[in-house]
């Protein structure tokens, strides 16, 4: 009787989520084909690069290059300079060949004929699709392959309409690459009102380095369906929603990556690879991602390996969920964290003022730097769980998230749009916390979480080991949590914690930022270090 009485509570708790910002709109996709791809590398590419420049990029390989150290790359660049046949790096994409290399010379790229492409182009405007979870209709993969500019400012479109098998046919393994010193150096700028700065779209192969992607009015860079992918060395500020979002793809690495000022998150493994605990079809190392709403998210968010990166000053840390429908690989399974930070995630961006002013103005019209959320998070959270399986969180340091380091909490899969009764209690098991280091910094200083474990006791398999704290104690909510390995018998939820989420689940940025009774959107108290 309880497990039914649990089960009523959590679906009233949940119930308007499924109406909110939970994820991404996106076409109905599918995985690429695991047994093929991976991930690509600098190499293999065709000697002669297709050079993008601007008027003063000249100028500012001297500037970028000046001193006797730097003589060499210097003259290397300005002859790349008189080579140089592109002005625009979507001029470029549309002249590449599988296995090509454009190589961009420092400067500013706005991007200006793609800009006076109109964003719901009348020619197009019949290739949209409803996605399955209800949401306002999306373009179809038609609509990229004959209008890619109308909602992408830089479309890297690799499949054609010719074949059914949804797998790159041209612009195949595209190296796309800044020849600045840094990433700064070649900055590409969105105009705030194309959904995406960069899209890779069945661009099986793509490499993006060296770059500064900015400005998205949903992504700065967006990977979908591409089997192979290396995002290395990017800084992605200030896209309304996500720095790099990367759905239903495999075989890929994020690295050395610099993501804030995000209304939704830094970087979105999405639908990722379904290797069932096998394998982990993405990598994500040396990301440093802070000032956005979440550092980390994903929906769907399976196989991914996430190791020695900083998730920090976000109003939440990282987050995984098995919310919203029409997202493949659900439920979220078989991820693994270790070697990360997490900590100090407390920034809050759903102050009033902050509420007044993201609802009247419109994205195009604010100062770049002002961050508007766009999905709920409870602020001063490290790890936030919801409806996840299987995944693994090692060696890890989590301190100074003032309402908790890790949160785990029960979705059942109604949420999701499936209604089978034998489904309902499907995720919430077999995560294991292992060897964690709770409430002090890696030089040892003493930061305490305002609970280190916050779990809403449903499931079965989870567990928890080795995890050290100040004077070894480890502060949970429930005070004894299961040791590995677990194999006890299922738990159902505890029902006033379930309940204590439904003023939160009500949340909408337009019509409801501040729900009468939801504790999330307020700054925790900082915990005492003693």
């Amino acid at each position: 009787m309880r497990r039914v009485w649990t089960l009523v509570a959590v679906l009233g708790a949940f119930a308007l989520l499924t109406g909110t910002a939970l994820a991404h709109p996106e076409r109905r996709a599918f995985f690429p084909d695991p047994n093929k791809g991976a991930v690509p590398y600098h190499g293999g590419h065709n000697k002669k690069p297709l050079i993008v420049c601007k008027s003063n990029s000249k100028r500012l390989i001297k500037k970028i290059f000046k001193g006797k150290k730097r003589r060499g790359k210097r003259l290397q660049r300005l002859g790349q300079y008189k080579r140089c046949r592109f002005h625009n790096i979507q001029t470029a994409v549309n002249h590449a060949r599988t296995n090509d290399r454009i190589a961009i010379l420092p400067g500013l790229y706005r991007e200006k004929p793609s800009r006076k492409v109109p964003v719901d182009q009348a020619a197009c405007a019949s290739m949209f699709e409803t996605p399955d979870d209800g949401d306002a209709p999306v373009p179809n993969f038609e609509h990229q392959v004959k209008c890619p500019n109308s909602r992408n400012l830089i479309a890297i479109v690799g499949d054609s309409l010719a074949d059914p098998d949804r797998e790159c046919d041209h612009k195949c393994n595209l190296l796309m690459e800044g020849l600045g010193r840094r990433p700064k150096d070649v900055k590409i700028e969105g105009d705030r009102l194309k959904k995406d700065v960069i899209r890779a779209d069945r661009a099986d192969g793509f490499y993006l380095r060296n770059v500064w992607v900015e400005q998205g009015a949903f992504n700065d860079v967006d990977v979908v369906e591409t089997n192979g992918f290396h995002l290395q060395d990017l800084v992605v500020p200030y896209a309304q929603n996500y720095g790099v979002l990367t759905f239903a793809s495999d075989h890929g690495l994020y690295a050395h990556i610099d993501a804030y000022g995000n209304g939704d998150s830094g970087i979105y493994p999405g639908s990722g690879p379904e290797g069932h605990c096998k394998r982990y079809g993405i990598e994500i190392r040396n990301v440093t991602s802070h000032d956005n709403v979440l550092g980390y998210s994903g929906t769907a968010g399976n196989g991914t390996w996430t190791h020695n990166s900083k998730f920090y000053d976000n109003n939440a840390g990282i987050s995984d969920d098995s919310f919203a429908s029409g997202h493949p690989g659900m439920p979220q399974d078989c991820s693994k964290w270790n070697a990360n930070q997490v900590y100090s995630n407390n920034r809050n961006f759903f102050t009033n003022d902050r509420d007044t002013y993201c609802k009247n103005t419109p994205f195009e019209k604010r100062p770049k730097q002002i961050v508007c959320p766009q999905f709920q998070v409870p602020v001063g959270s490290g790890f936030i769980l919801y409806g996840v399986n299987s995944n693994l969180i090692q060696d890890n340091a989590i301190y100074d998230n003032w309402r908790s380091g890790v949160r785990l909490f029960w979705v059942p899969a109604a949420i999701r749009g499936d209604n089978d009764p034998a489904h309902q209690f499907d995720t919430s098991n077999g995560n294991q916390f292992i060897g964690n280091q709770l409430g002090f910094s890696a030089s040892g200083k003493r930061a305490p979480n305002g609970v280190d474990f916050f779990w809403d006791e449903e499931g079965k398999g989870n567990c928890w080991l080795g995890n050290q704290a100040p004077g070894g104690k480890v502060t949970s909510d429930p005070a004894s949590l299961p040791r590995c390995p677990n194999h006890g018998l299922f738990m159902p939820s505890n029902a006033s914690k379930s309940a204590a989420e439904v003023p939160c689940a009500q949340w909408d940025p337009k019509t409801n930022p501040d729900p009468p009774g939801c504790t999330w959107f307020t700054t925790p108290p900082k915990p005492s270090s003693q």
